[in-house]
């Protein structure tokens, strides 16, 4: 009997602390709603952003030109092609961005950690483009040893090859899901 009377109390109070830490929520909430923050952020964004879009509606409903640009890209003959360095090129976007500049007539530096992924990404592309001009180099991003190591290779391939020192289009397409702090292999945080 007193085990139940005690349980009973302790059901009880646990529903009361429940109660003000749902309260408590509430009272926040009612007060972030009331709060200039808020209704700038959630009522003035919404009106202005379909306030921009009902502006590029109307304007392109009656306007008779075309917004569209025309690319113009370097000629793309012997060694004037332009150069364009892609990180994490070895798979999804970064394989897909080498393939599309090299169409393009790029030549492009696949950069990722995998050789044999960036010897899989430069021998896809080079099947589906025979014009393509794709070199590959192993570095590993999270170590400035590799970095600079990949900065001196591509800058001898670059002499080797007769190429300009200029790069003209980097894509940092590189990355990592870190769920928690890591340091590479320097002491750096990754």
């Amino acid at each position: 009997m007193l085990y139940s009377l005690l349980f009973t109390f302790r059901n009880k109070s646990s529903e009361r602390t429940k109660t003000r830490i749902v309260m408590k929520e509430l009272k926040g909430l009612m007060h972030f709603i009331c709060s200039v923050q808020f209704w700038r952020m959630a009522v003035l964004w919404t009106v202005s952003v379909l306030t921009s879009y009902w502006q590029l509606f109307v304007q392109r409903l009656f306007s008779q030109k075309s917004d569209f640009f025309t690319r113009h890209l370097p000629p793309t003959t012997g060694l004037t092609r332009p150069v364009c360095v892609i990180t994490g090129a070895t798979s999804g976007l970064g394989a897909a961005a080498a393939y599309a500049l090299s169409k393009e007539g790029f030549s492009v530096v696949l950069a990722g950690r995998s050789s044999h992924s960036l010897s899989k990404t430069m021998k896809g592309i080079l099947s589906r483009n025979k014009d393509a001009h794709v070199k590959a180099f192993q570095v590993d991003l999270s170590s400035f040893q590799s970095i600079f190591k990949f900065k001196d290779s591509l800058q001898q391939w670059l002499l080797d090859s007769n190429m300009h020192f200029s790069i003209q289009l980097l894509i940092n397409n590189a990355g990592i899901l870190a769920t928690s702090p890591r340091l590479s292999s320097e002491g750096h945080d990754q």
